[in-house]
């Protein structure tokens, strides 16, 4: 039976500042009154009222769509995903990465709401992010979190917009890992000066992560043994470093703890070195005078791994130098060098000859060609002397190619 006059339900008129009547909505959701409103008419009024209710029945109505300030602001937002990762089962490599992130783009996006997240302030952002030097694939890591925690907390559906829809996340393909030759070495020592020379020297020797590096305490350092310790390490444990006689000297000439308990200090000794001042300011600048392409603080780490490969070191103790978990990385670490391959390849080129005039076959008196004799064949069964064998090994992990 209709009502009276068609006096609607959850339509409401009220008189505005000078007295004209204006129409708001009232929807019971989720056992609660929420208000919509204001509209110049009552047929605006009645239409949003039948939408609404068909969308409540088909479970799509969010009514932070249509309230003015309804969306929480991003860090919000961010500060809620971050409460999940406790339980979310992740490795603790990945919540301190993703701790990153998130503090990040908090700052970032610091007073904005959800849904003013547009494709536009997205692409502003991966410019800035460009313009500070990051590899792509960094860039893709911070994009990626932010579209992973905005679907996985708000969900695709209760966004005015998608704005990821409009921003193209290029797919990075695993290239070739970049990894310094003898003489490129030489020409960043040489461009970068004798005062950081040093720098790069030691994290070529250790493996270490720029940000491990240079937030070395001297109570860290044991010179005696031979080791560094790592307390703040990307999988959260602590870990350790064993040292070269080179890298021993090399802190030995070091004189920072005289003034700080820093080996890296800052010109305050209270604190470390800004790594992101140095690395922008004078890092990257002789990399680019060196012309030197593809090169970041991390290729030194990828040279520390390629030299182990190269020098014939097993995957397990590659990995365990990296301080990796596994061995399932080494892979990628340990691309070799084209021209350590080719040396391999002539090994098989000359497999079992001898040297000179005896590589050539030899007859018989009958004319029989008689089969080359190899003074190399080991009791099992395996030719070739010891360095042959190392060559092998790290063959075997350059077929692992670059599918991580």
């Amino acid at each position: 039976m209709a009502r009276a006059g068609r006096k609607d339900r959850g339509l409401l008129s009220k008189p505005d500042s000078t007295g004209k009547p204006v129409w708001y909505v009232r929807l019971y959701h989720e056992g609660k009154e929420r208000r919509f409103g204001s509209f110049s008419t009552k047929t605006q009024a009645r239409d949003f009222y039948e939408k609404a209710k068909q969308e409540q029945k088909s479970g799509r109505f969010f009514p932070e769509r249509y309230q003015r300030g309804g969306y929480e602001l991003v860090e919000d937002m961010l500060s809620r995903y971050l409460t999940t990762l406790p339980c979310s089962g992740k490795t603790p490599s990945t919540i301190t990465d993703e701790r990153f992130y998130r503090a990040w783009w908090a700052k970032r996006l610091s007073g904005k709401r959800v849904n003013q997240l547009t494709p536009d302030l997205l692409e502003q952002i991966k410019g800035e992010l460009t313009e500070k030097s990051h590899a792509p694939q960094t860039i893709l890591h911070y994009m990626k979190f932010l579209r992973h925690v905005l679907y996985t907390t708000v969900g695709k559906s209760r966004l005015p917009e998608n704005p990821f829809e409009k921003v193209k996340l290029k797919a990075i393909r695993a290239g070739r890992t970049r990894f310094l030759s003898p003489k490129e070495e030489a020409q960043l020592y040489e461009t970068i000066g004798q005062t950081y020379a040093p720098w790069v020297r030691l994290a070529i020797l250790t493996g270490m992560r720029k940000s491990e590096q240079f937030r070395l305490r001297w109570t860290d350092v044991d010179l005696e043994h031979g080791f560094l310790t790592l307390g703040e390490t990307k999988s959260g444990a602590v870990q350790y470093v064993p040292l070269t006689q080179e890298g021993i000297a090399i802190l030995r000439g070091m004189d920072s703890w005289q003034r700080s308990k820093w080996v890296f200090p800052s010109q305050n000794p209270q604190t470390h070195l800004n790594v992101d001042n140095f690395y922008g300011r004078l890092y990257l600048p002789a990399v680019k005078l060196a012309g030197l392409e593809g090169v970041t603080w991390h290729t030194l780490r990828h040279t520390f791994a390629s030299r182990l490969a190269m020098s014939g070191q097993t995957p397990s103790t590659i990995a365990a130098l990296l301080r990796h978990s596994g061995i399932n990385l080494v892979a990628r670490y340990a691309h070799l060098d084209p021209t350590h391959l080719k040396s391999a390849v002539e090994g098989v080129a000359s497999f079992g000859r001898r040297m000179g005039a005896e590589s050539k076959p030899v007859r018989d008196q009958a004319g029989t060609v008689e089969p080359i004799s190899n003074q190399t064949v080991t009791r099992t069964g395996i030719e070739g002397n010891e360095e042959d064998r190392k060559t092998t090994e790290v063959v075997d992990i350059v077929g692992r190619g670059e599918r991580i």
